[in-house]
């Protein structure tokens, strides 16, 4: 049926002529020069258009998306990598195309799902269908649907981007043999046999990174066993990095994906105080991930060859990170002395809060709650308080000025946050009781009896101290 009776077909089914959508190529997000180019998506790049550049790829991104709405591109894709798609984003427009039943116009046509637009109408059901096909990948529509007379669907065929999985987590791709549009007049399953993506083996998580993450010289695991796996590496300006990465067989958990990267954003936003650890990049293959700068090591390692004026410095930069946290309505809420990272350790140590509990946020999306020895009593039933930052500080302030964390040797862990009996840190140390007086506050299970704020508990551990 040539252009013109598909028209008047169309104008049969409505009232007047619905013309076609234009028919663009799709848009691609790369990574050029320093700059995040929106460009058309073609498998030879030469006589590509390149609609915008940016210097962020989240404005890129935006870019992107707007292009694709005003425009009318079927999709965008977004490299994360020159050989890896981190996601294709659709348009409405382009979503489905269907095969379906016209009784008014008592024929089978091929048409967007819910727009009164018909590219082709067949007599019969094959040859609307080999039409369809063509449609699709002339298109770009993301999936093709057969629907039988009583409106259920029998078979589906999707974006050729699809079928070859160019998006999934950690497959890795050679641009130049991603597939192509068909010109030829076979379907698109045949069409496409000889141009198969090159699959350049079995990715992993490890490798996918380093893809992912061209900044990294070096990448090792360090913890791959948990919600969220552990890698350190080496940034390309020397700096030690580790890098937290949400399970990729997790990855397609939303909740859990979402409260990765809710929590990795609140980081972001911090970002730019001294007490807050530098976030160098955030990326979503093969899976959610941020990578930081790790700087000499964390308190838990190098505790005990600080000095008392330097561990009282750690608690007192920590407090500044929570308090500036607190200013944008962010409670740190898995403060370790793991996750306290030294900045310096030449005179005056300085510290850096790093995790902002990317992992605690990760587990209540499985309703999986992690008690350790700095979890605060209301932590244990899900809840948390404007003070259990301080809790948690005080905490640490007891690993560090005793050597060992509060509740040290209780055979139930959660009973014992819960009863709030620590041991007295002037026990067996040179500490003063006024020293037991500042941390049993900062302990108690009554998050109203606390110091009203971190720097308020670092001030009053300083004068106890001094």
């Amino acid at each position: 049926m040539s252009g013109n009776e598909t028209r008047r077909a169309s104008g049969g089914v409505g009232s007047a002529a619905v013309p076609r959508p234009p028919c663009r190529p799709p848009l691609e997000l790369v990574e050029a020069d320093g700059e995040w180019l929106v460009r058309e998506y073609h498998r030879e790049q030469t006589d590509a258009t390149v609609f915008s550049a940016r210097n962020r790829r989240i404005d890129a991104m935006r870019a992107g998306q707007e292009q694709m709405e005003a425009d009318r591109h079927p999709c965008l894709l977004r490299w994360d990598a020159p050989d890896i798609v981190g996601d294709i984003y659709w348009n409405e427009l382009f979503e489905r195309l269907v095969v379906e039943r016209s009784p008014m116009l008592d024929a089978w046509v091929v048409v967007p799902d819910d727009e009164p637009v018909v590219f082709h109408a067949a007599a019969d059901l094959e040859r609307a269908y080999e039409a369809g096909k063509r449609v699709l990948r002339e298109y770009d529509f993301k999936r093709l649907e057969v629907r039988a007379e009583d409106g259920s669907t029998e078979k589906a065929v999707e974006h050729r981007f699809l079928r070859h999985g160019i998006a999934e987590s950690g497959v890795r791709f050679d641009r130049e043999r991603l597939p192509a549009k068909p010109t030829d007049e076979t379907t698109a399953d045949a069409g496409e046999a000889e141009t198969d993506p090159l699959d350049i083996g079995p990715a992993t998580p490890s490798s996918t990174l380093m893809a992912a993450i061209p900044d990294l010289t070096r990448l090792e695991e360090l913890d791959t066993t948990g919600y969220v796996h552990r890698y350190r590496g080496t940034w390309t300006d020397g700096e030690d990095a580790r890098i937290a990465l949400l399970d990729p067989d997790r990855s397609g958990e939303r909740v859990a994906a979402k409260r990765f990267v809710t929590t990795v954003e609140d980081w972001h936003a911090l970002a730019d105080e001294p007490s807050v650890a530098t976030v160098y990049d955030v990326g979503v293959s093969p899976s959610p991930w941020v990578a930081y700068r790790a700087g000499e090591g964390s308190a838990e390692r190098l505790a005990e060859s600080l000095s008392l004026d330097s561990r009282l410095r750690l608690v007192e930069d920590i407090a500044a990170a929570v308090a500036a946290a607190a200013r944008r309505d962010v409670y740190a809420t898995a403060i370790t002395p793991g996750s306290i990272r030294i900045r310096s350790r030449d005179e005056p140590v300085r510290a850096a809060l790093a995790g902002w509990g990317i992992e605690r946020a990760v587990r209540t999306a499985f309703d999986d709650r992690l008690v350790t020895p700095y979890t605060a009593p209301e932590q244990l039933d899900g809840a948390v308080a404007t003070t259990t930052p301080v809790y948690q500080l005080g905490t640490v302030a007891y690993r560090l000025l005793c050597g060992h964390e509060p509740f040290r040797g209780e055979r139930d862990l959660a009973d014992a946050i819960r009863n709030g009996t620590p041991k007295q840190p002037s026990a067996g140390t040179d500490l003063t009781r006024s020293v037991d007086a500042v941390l049993r506050r900062a302990l108690s299970t009554d998050p109203q009896r606390r110091h009203a704020s971190a720097e308020a508990f670092a001030g009053a551990l300083a004068d106890a101290l001094r």
